[in-house]
């Protein structure tokens, strides 16, 4: 099967669930991105990497790389998922409890990212809150970017249950019109 024969599998799920990850992924970013540029700006330092690019490249850019790395690391992993779901879907031989798993890896790895992101956000929300900052803001700010990302996760769920639907559906034969002739 070609790419584009192999693209053409519920496509417009499949874009769907890719583009649904992403918001999810950008909602949860945001007050993240925010909790720890207020860290910074009270002298808070970052340990791992982000210290690292924030040494090299500064407070402000070291910060935008860090979360664009991370970002896109996620984005890749996701269109390598999404390309075996697509790829499981179009097997020819047991593609019912391929695509099944591979779409339950893609909910937990998807659960699983999500999840850290907002326990990675919380703790940032902690350091601040012992350093003496009103938070209340930034807490706001997560929990309506995190009900949006719930939205999101919950929508990726059931355009996968729609998408294996589509697939699982018989395929309308295509019938032949027999003309009878009456003598």
């Amino acid at each position: 099967m070609s790419w584009r024969e192999l693209l053409r599998v519920n496509a417009r799920e499949h874009l769907a669930i890719y583009a649904l990850v992403s918001l999810a992924n950008f909602l949860l970013s945001v007050p993240q991105y925010l909790a720890v540029n207020t860290a910074l700006e009270l002298g808070i330092n970052p340990n791992g990497t982000t210290a690292s690019l924030i040494t090299q490249y500064g407070s402000s850019t070291g910060l935008v790389l860090d979360f664009l790395r991370s970002g896109l690391i996620f984005q890749g992993v996701m269109a390598v998922l999404v390309i075996g779901l697509i790829g499981s879907a179009s097997s020819r031989r047991g593609w019912r409890w391929q695509y099944a798993l591979t779409g339950v890896f893609v909910s937990t790895y998807l659960a699983y990212h999500l999840g850290g992101k907002f326990l990675n956000a919380l703790g940032w929300i902690g350091v601040l809150e012992t350093s003496g900052v009103n938070v209340s803001d930034v807490y706001g700010d997560l929990f309506w970017f995190g009900l949006g990302t719930t939205i999101c996760y919950l929508l990726v769920i059931l355009v996968l249950r729609r998408s294996y639907g589509k697939l699982a559906s018989p395929r309308p034969r295509e019938t032949r019109l027999v003309s009878t002739e009456i003598l």
